[in-house]
This record gives C-alpha cells, sequence and structure tokens, in this order.
C-alpha cells in the first residue's frame, strides 16, 4: 500500500535522525537536524514510491542484480486490466480496499478535527496594525539587517496571544505594543523575521500535512513536535550567534515571560516566540551551549545527511504498483486461486515466428521467478542433437520498445529444456505495457 510505504520510509529517516541528535548533540547543529527533517517531509508527502521503478532498476544494475520476475496470478495479485475491447477491470484485493477506507475515514475525521483550530489562528489577522513608530522603525531597521523585502505585517497582540508569526503567502509579525524594552522588541523582531525569511510557517503547514496523512503512524505525532522544537531552536541559534552569555540570559528571560499554556491549537498554525514550558526549557539549554560549528562538523552532517537519505530511500523499493495488463482474457478476472488452475492453456501446437516479427528482448520465465535471456535461441529451429529433453513450465517474454520511451511486454506460456535451452511457445496470455520503459 503506498501510503504505508511513504509511512515507513520518512519514518525510518526520522529515527536516524533522531539518533544522531541524541548520540551526537556536540556535532550536529539544531540547523542541520531541522533542514533533515524538513527533507524528510518530501518522503512523508510525496507519493515517491509510486515512481520507483527506475530507481529499482539503476540500483539493481549498479549492484549487478538481476531481476526475479513473477508470473501474474490474477487471483492473488493486484491488476489493473483491459480486455481486447477495451473493457476495464480492477482486481484488488478485499484487504486493500479495507486498508484504503479506515485511512480515508481517519483523514476526514482529522481535517474536521483541524479545522476549527484553523480558522481560530487565522482570525488573529483581523487584529488592528501597530502604530508606535519606536515599534515601526526598529521593525524596519531587522527587516533591513535580514535581507527581507517582501511586505510583513506588524499587527497588535491581544492578552491571548504571544509574540508569533502567522500566513504562508501573506506574512504577519504579531507582537504587544506595550511592556517590552527597546532591545526585547528588537530579538522578538529579529527571531519572527528568521522565520518570515526561511517560510517556516510553510514548512509547519506542511508538517501538519504529514499528521494528517499519516495518522495512524504514531511517529508523526512525534515528527510534529521535533520538527517545532528544531525550528524555534535554530532560530534562536541564528539570533545569539554573535551574542555574549550575559546578552543571552537576557533573551531566555524574554521567552520564558512569552511561556503560554494556552492557545496549543492555533499554535500549530504559526511559529511562536513562546511556547509551552517543556519545549522553552529545551530552547534555553541548547541556546546557552550554542556555537559554530567547525569545517570538519559540517562536513560529517553532510556526508551523514546524505547516507540518512539514501538508507531510507532504499525502503521505497518495498512498493510494487498494480500491474497494468492488456487483452486479458475476461475469464480470469473472475478466477480464484483454485479455479485458476483449471483455466490453465492447454498445451497446443507451436507457434512460430521469425527474426523480424521479434524486435527487442526475448526472455523465459520459469516458475521459480528466475530470467534466462532467449534472444539468441529465437528464430533458430534446429533442435539440440541428442538431448533428451526435461522442460519446465514458465512465460516467454518479448519485450517491444517504442522511440516515445514506452514499452510493450508480450506473455505466453511456455516449455524450456533445462538441459539445452530450447524454447518452445505456447498459448497467448497477456500483454504489460508502460509510459517509460525501465527495462
Amino acid at each position: 500500500m503506498l501510503i504505508l510505504i511513504m509511512s515507513i520510509s520518512a519514518s525510518v529517516i526520522l529515527l536516524a535522525v533522531l539518533l544522531c541528535a541524541v548520540l551526537g548533540k556536540s556535532v550536529f547543529s539544531s540547523a542541520w537536524i531541522y533542514n533533515m527533517l524538513r527533507l524528510d517531509l518530501f518522503f512523508f508527502c510525496l507519493p515517491l514510491p509510486k515512481y520507483n521503478s527506475e530507481y529499482k532498476y539503476a540500483l539493481s544494475h549498479m549492484l549487478g542484480i538481476s531481476k526475479q520476475w513473477d508470473i501474474i496470478d490474477f487471483a492473488t495479485e493486484n491488476v489493473i486490466a483491459t480486455e481486447g475491447s477495451g473493457r476495464l477491470y480492477f482486481t484488488f484485493q478485499t484487504y486493500i480496499i479495507v486498508i484504503w477506507a479506515v485511512w480515508l475515514c481517519g483523514l476526514l475525521l482529522a481535517v474536521i478535527r483541524n479545522l476549527r483550530r484553523y480558522c481560530e489562528a487565522e482570525a488573529i489577522k483581523e487584529n488592528r496594525r501597530v502604530s508606535r513608530s519606536d515599534y515601526l522603525a526598529i521593525f524596519d531597521r531587522v527587516k533591513k539587517e535580514a535581507g527581507i523585502k517582501k511586505k510583513v505585517t506588524l499587527l497588535r497582540a491581544d492578552e491571548a496571544v504571544a509574540i508569533c508569526t502567522i500566513g504562508v503567502f501573506r506574512k504577519y509579525v504579531i507582537i504587544p505594543e506595550s511592556g517590552l524594552t527597546e532591545e526585547e522588541i528588537y530579538y522578538s523582531l529579529k527571531h519572527e523575521l528568521i522565520h518570515v525569511k526561511r517560510a517556516d510557517v510553510a514548512w509547519r503547514y506542511l508538517s501538519l500535512l504529514a499528521v494528517l496523512l499519516h495518522w495512524f503512524n504514531p511517529l508523526v505525532y512525534l515528527y510534529f513536535y521535533v520538527m517545532s522544537v528544531y525550528c524555534e531552536q535554530s532560530c534562536d541559534a541564528i539570533v545569539v550567534q554573535n551574542l555574549d552569555r550575559a546578552a543571552r540570559k537576557r533573551y531566555g528571560n524574554l521567552i520564558i515571560n512569552m511561556a503560554q499554556e494556552h492557545g496549543a491549537g492555533r499554535w500549530k498554525y504559526r511559529t511562536d516566540l513562546g511556547g509551552s514550558k517543556k519545549m522553552i526549557k529545551r530552547r534555553l539549554i541548547h541556546m546557552l551551549e550554542s556555537r559554530k560549528r567547525n569545517r570538519m562538523e559540517r562536513v560529517a552532517s553532510l556526508l551523514l545527511g546524505a547516507v540518512i537519505l539514501f538508507g531510507g530511500s532504499l525502503t521505497v523499493c518495498a512498493y510494487e504498483n498494480p500491474r497494468v495488463v492488456r487483452d486479458v482474457d475476461k475469464s480470469l478476472m473472475g478466477a480464484s486461486e483454485e479455479t485458476r488452475l483449471e483455466l490453465e492453456f492447454a498445451k497446443s501446437e507451436e507457434i512460430q515466428f521469425s527474426v523480424e516479427e521479434i524486435s527487442g528482448r526475448v526472455e523465459f520465465v520459469g516458475e521459480d521467478g528466475t530470467c534466462h535471456d532467449m534472444s539468441d535461441m529465437i528464430g533458430s529451429n534446429a533442435s539440440k542433437i541428442g538431448c533428451f529433453h526435461s522442460l519446465e513450465d514458465g512465460y516467454a517474454k518479448f519485450h517491444y520498445r517504442y522511440s516515445d520511451g514506452s514499452c510493450r511486454t508480450e506473455y505466453y506460456h511456455a516449455d524450456r529444456c533445462i538441459k539445452c535451452g530450447e524454447l518452445w511457445v505456447k498459448e497467448y496470455s497477456h500483454t504489460e505495457t508502460s509510459t517509460k520503459c525501465t527495462h
């Protein structure tokens, strides 16, 4: 199932990153962990396993692994098939349909549960704009320092809202219009405008999308929490990178003053200078110990990041797309595993092919899935003199590749001598097509 393989792939990467964060906290920066978590979102949200054919082929070719082909059993496999008349059939196993139905119901409930909280968060945009000239002057100065040219609106916070940033396309920074010193205003706006520059609110929404899609996976909730923590920690590290310890403590006191235990629903849809007390404790410890990584540590981080992403990408190979089969016999589509044995094509006279009719590669697939290249055998009618044939059943595959990159593979029931390799082609079985050839 596609969504399950997506969840497994992303979870493998998440666990590897968390292991690095725990065991190598002195080596790996919060920015590295945050960037790795953002890359992990592609595995959570994009159907990468569905397009794994070329990836599997490239890996097999690189490792020198020959592909093991299976003969289609219409009673047990997931197949999209068409008759010669063009009529379409879907043969999916019952458990697949049940899993998809349960997933869709869970997704719908998760969307409904979060919709109200989203509306509450969006209501903050109705707050009045900040009008104090000293706030606006610092705001413009910090924007210039951060290199932000796009429009960002500065809104006044109410009593229930801490300093935060909301909005994906139109961005808003919310800040109390009283009760802050000039230094606290500067640090607060610098923190939030770093979020604006990195588009952290958009990444927060994508993280929430991952939670909705993978609601059944306990690790996705851990992912959302860890993503939020390291988003704030990496932002804090940028703010304090040139500050001495005393200034870092003053910045830490500002974060403590913004601590909130309420508004957890709206917190999902914004980046927050404050947060829960548990999250703030982690941030303060990390902030006081924050330092620049040396060149060797940065190189090690990049190499390990590449290894983690490659290892996680291998799991997408576990997904098998439903086979597309054309010109199939209608009787096969309703056959059970037991009755399919009675529908096997009877052995008949051999089908003769000329060299011109067979373009591309010809292979024989035995019942054990072993594939044999038979291209050199076709076109030669000479029997192997003196061979007492010992035949194995299987399929003959005739592969045709077209100039537009697509291909067609025709399957025929066939026998092959395991001693001399001679091939006897019998009844036609079915045809598989692909819009992009990966053979």
